[in-house]
């Protein structure tokens, strides 16, 4: 059992031994040798419990523990994790793990579906669908339930969990620097089990591990211009992520080589990382790091093009001649590399995005390809890009009960390989996106499906890629709850939506409240 206090755990132990059971207490002031004697009889069946203190954390492992009391509150998530995976051990004589949470006012309840699922990128949206689906959620054979009351709660602790505050932040960093006993680089993080660095960079205050570094850890002395800040900032918080190679690998290329090694770039890509380049992605990189693609508002500009191929800006390449301002650009992109490898190599049909995985606006704007981001107010709901011939769609399946009438439409699976959508306001059978809906397939118009529950959560800002589908024929006129025409449209997906995104998108999370 984990308890706060020595005193505590002390006075339990007794207070159990007194009704008859066998209990001792330790605690991380106990040597090595009295821990481990209290655990050899824990196995040896000679005690039925341990009351702990900042033990169970640590590298224990009782592979037959088969029961957990949680009597003590952390809010660090390596702990909670480290803690209830003391009886998650795999054992051939353990057939379950009991564990039960005294902790009535606990507020990190989000901890149980990342400890459960081994999920580490806190995003609400993810959390709730893995309370949701529970055991087909939860990799290898293993099963979980959660009452009603323990649903709600959870979902509570999501939906008011800020994963992006300082403090947050702070916390799971110093338990992986105190692990480690230095300074994390970005890929340790990853490597062990601890916060997506992702979560920094999403910080507005932040933006970049630098800026996190100089403001809360001492031992960190560097310093840069603010225009070497606000460079790194910018490929921190757009393409860290990971969602396109191309923009990764060509700026790691002028870094580290400069104006030739693009000449090479092709086959280096391929020799280091059997990837295969693709001469679309490669341009729109291109575009995007000129800063053709979006004002500077948004994006910096880091490349030029006189038409023999991209270079440095002068300013960027000066700002690199500081050893230490590259070494954390490298960084940088390097861990955007690994990212890609782990969740976006495998990408769909001819596309750069994988399949459920998930896309903010400006990212399916860049990863269409397209020459411009349209912002998502102008999106609408779905867009036509005449150069790319592409016409992404874009639903907000669960919408907020108050919604603007003129857009509360009735969007809806009728199964998981078929969707009636409903078009803009103000649109007939003769509206120019309706009549080029209705010329498929002789047009060539590729239509794609992006969907997010959007349960009024302000943090949901990203939709799942479902993949590309098309009209099967079935246009409807009807008339929207506000009294506007407009246009019901049947798809197909080419492939079902996934059982557990479509039963999540189904699904009444407001019950849980």
């Amino acid at each position: 059992m984990f308890c706060n206090r020595n005193a505590e755990a002390k006075e339990l132990s007794h207070k159990f031994n007194a009704l008859g059971y066998r209990t001792v207490a330790i605690s991380g002031q106990d040597s090595d040798e009295v821990r481990d004697a209290a655990i050899s009889r824990l196995e040896a069946g000679e005690l039925e419990y341990i009351f702990s203190v900042d033990i169970m954390n640590e590298g224990v492992d009782i592979p037959s523990l088969n029961q957990i009391i949680m009597l003590r509150r952390t809010d660090s998530a390596i702990i909670f994790i480290q803690q209830l995976g003391r009886g998650l051990r795999l054992n051939d004589d353990k057939e379950y793990a009991l564990v039960l949470d005294f902790i009535g006012n606990y507020q990190s309840n989000f901890l149980v579906p990342i400890a459960l699922s081994g999920d580490k990128t806190y995003n609400k949206d993810r959390l709730r669908r893995l309370v949701q689906e529970g055991d087909s959620a939860i990799p290898g054979c293993s099963t979980v339930s959660f009452d009603r009351i323990s649903e709600a709660r959870i979902y509570k602790a999501i939906d008011g969990g800020d994963f992006t505050s300082v403090r947050f932040l702070k916390n799971e960093y110093l338990d992986l620097r105190q692990k480690l006993g230095k300074i994390p680089s970005l890929l340790e993080f990853d490597r062990n089990g601890s916060i997506d660095p992702l979560l920094i960079f999403k910080n507005s205050g932040l933006g970049s591990y630098h800026a996190f570094l100089s403001k809360y850890e001492p031992d960190y002395t560097v310093q840069f211009s603010s225009d070497q800040t606000k460079i790194l900032k910018f490929i921190s918080q757009k393409l860290a992520a990971g969602k396109r190679f191309e923009d990764l690998y060509l700026l790691q290329t002028l870094v580290e080589a400069g104006h030739e090694g693009y000449r090479h770039m092709r086959e280096a890509a391929l020799r280091n990382y059997r990837a295969q380049l693709k001469d679309s992605a490669v341009r729109s990189a291109i575009a995007v790091l000129k800063g053709d693609f979006a004002t500077p508002k948004d994006f910096v500009s880091l490349l030029i093009d006189d038409g023999t191929g991209p270079r440095l800006t002068e300013a960027f390449a000066t700002a690199l001649r500081n050893a230490e301002f590259k070494r954390q650009i490298l960084e940088v992109l390097d861990f955007g590399i690994e990212r890609n490898r782990l969740d976006y190599a495998e990408t769909y049909e001819n596309t750069n995005f994988v399949l459920n995985a998930k896309y903010t606006y400006e990212e399916v704007c860049r990863l269409m390809n397209w020459q411009k981001n349209i912002n998502g107010q102008n999106l609408g709901g779905y867009f036509y890009d005449e150069k790319t011939n592409t016409f992404p769609v874009f639903i907000n399946y669960d919408k907020a009960p108050d919604i603007s009438e003129s857009i509360q439409y009735e969007d809806r699976f009728v199964s998981p390989s078929k969707l009636i959508a409903i078009s803009k306001g103000n649109r007939t059978l003769n509206s120019p996106e309706i009549l080029r809906l209705q010329a498929w397939p002789g047009n060539g118009l590729k239509t794609y499906l992006f969907m997010r529950k959007n349960k009024d959560d302000k943090d949901g800002k990203e939709f799942y890629f479902l993949g590309e589908m098309h009209p099967t024929g079935k246009f409807e006129a009807i008339k929207t709850k506000s009294g506007d025409n407009a246009v019901e449209i049947e798809y197909e997906l080419n492939a079902p939506v996934r059982q557990d995104i479509y039963e999540f998108m189904l699904s009444d999370l407001s019950e849980a409240e």
